[in-house]
């Protein structure tokens, strides 16, 4: 049995990011959640978080946002509506999204969508985490 599989990530509008890996871990509605190699097929979908990609000593965190995994014949496939390697994270821009989203759902106005403002900050909130991680 082989120890590592193939993962790739695909994101709206960027090349497809391709890993040899021993295990992803990333985050569904439930919790965290670990692909190993030699995975049972499955589908489920994942909400905002970091993303690690582990092979043997070596970990890479990308932010992934919500999105859906298919994993089948030692292959992981993640389609998401973002990915981004801790070096292509504006640390600045993340924490002025993070800032704006706090100060959304702190405002008592009917016209904001709170649940937009949640989303928001979930994503600003694990690009931190990424970045975070990697220095």
């Amino acid at each position: 049995m082989s120890k590592t599989f193939k993962i790739t990530i695909v994101a709206s509008g960027k090349e497809p990011m391709e890993f040899e890996g021993e295990a992803l871990i990333t985050s569904t509605k439930d919790g965290k959640v670990e692909f190993k190699a030699n995975h049972t097929p499955i589908i489920t979908s994942t909400i905002p978080t970091k993303t690690m990609i582990v092979n043997g000593s070596e970990r890479q965190g990308i932010f992934t946002s919500s999105g859906i995994i298919y994993i089948k014949n030692n292959e992981l496939k993640f389609c998401c509506d973002a990915a981004e390697k801790s070096s292509d994270i504006d640390r600045d821009r993340a924490l002025k999204s993070k800032e704006r989203a706090e100060k959304r759902l702190k405002e008592k106005d009917n016209n904001i969508d709170i649940e937009r403002a949640k989303r928001a900050l979930a994503r600003a909130n694990a690009r931190i985490s990424t970045i975070s991680m990697n220095e």
